[in-house]
């Protein structure tokens, strides 16, 4: 599910109808299981994205330093590196730079901010309960029940 999917869905569910608060308050259960199945989905994708990351960074190393085979190179479709080869010191340069890199970084960065936004919505059904109690309260003594 896309964030935005996230934050559209969070939308219509964070309203909360103060007509038939004991419905809202049985509701919490629900919106928390669907938004921490959500969350753990999320998470997963995550160490999937570093992980792929991590592997294409040391395939990357290797392109660079002109380690790889023609069969290497033609199963991921990358030409041969032409430049000079770099020293150890200036690889990292080479590889914060690289655009395959830089777009699986993003990618992981899309799901830390989504994990961030998940988390939050969680929170904030977390406290649900409390600020139902609290409305029922209210409404007690704006009624003269008190």
């Amino acid at each position: 599910m896309k964030l935005s999917d996230i934050r559209s869905e969070w939308t219509k569910d964070s309203v909360i109808d103060e007509l038939n608060l004991g419905k809202e308050s049985l509701r919490v259960p629900t919106l928390h299981a669907k938004y921490l199945n959500l969350l753990s989905g999320i998470k997963l994708q995550l160490r999937k994205a570093e992980s792929d990351y991590l592997n294409t960074r040391r395939l990357k190393y290797r392109y660079y330093r002109g380690e790889m085979t023609k069969e290497e190179l033609s199963v991921l479709e990358w030409q041969q590196f032409q430049g000079n080869k770099p020293l150890k010191n200036e690889m990292d340069e080479f590889l914060e730079c690289d655009k395959d890199l830089i777009e699986l970084q993003d990618k992981a960065e899309y799901f830390r901010i989504t994990i961030y936004t998940l988390e939050q919505i969680l929170r904030s059904l977390n406290s649900r309960t409390w600020d139902i109690k609290t409305a029922v309260e209210y409404m007690r003594f704006t009624n003269g029940m008190m």
